[in-house]
């Protein structure tokens, strides 16, 4: 495990500092709100998602044969991205890894139970699952602007 440092350069927002690993699962644990980049039909797209940590793993449902589900299925590595946000610092993390549709009849029964919100009520839902291939994390500090006039 390794300590927070700071990275050898500053922002334009103030100092930046790279997160352990834990704190980069805290944070995870924390906020249930990302941005899912996949691979559609040969470039990047976003979606917003609501996960869920499970034994350090990303998961998340979906409506069945959507969008994400096909373009999961032709390319399966992904990232997510969440942040916590304060008024004076702000904190991202960007786990990259492989999705795969859940298909295990008892591991559905699991999740199902799992608090992830129903926005649209799109029953059954699809499961998936990212496996992380890395997870990495920064904490920015805010400065106030100094107006310079114009």
């Amino acid at each position: 495990m390794r300590d927070e440092t700071e990275i050898e350069s500053w922002s334009a927002q103030g100092p930046v500092t790279e997160l352990s690993d834990e704190h980069c699962w805290q944070l995870l644990d924390a906020e249930s709100f990302g941005r899912l980049a996949i691979d559609h039909q040969g470039r990047p797209d976003l979606f917003p998602i609501d996960f869920h940590v499970d034994a350090r793993t990303i998961v998340f449902r979906t409506a069945e044969g959507n969008t994400k589900v096909r373009d999961l299925q032709a390319n399966p590595y992904v990232a997510l991205e969440a942040d916590e946000r304060s008024a004076t610092t702000a904190k991202s993390v960007v786990l990259r890894g492989r999705a795969e549709i859940v298909t295990d009849d008892d591991e559905i029964a699991r999740l199902d139970r799992v608090p992830l919100p129903p926005w649209i009520p799109s029953r059954p839902y699809t499961y998936v699952r990212i496996t992380p291939a890395s997870v990495r994390g920064r904490s920015f500090v805010h400065h106030l602007r100094v107006d310079r006039g114009a």
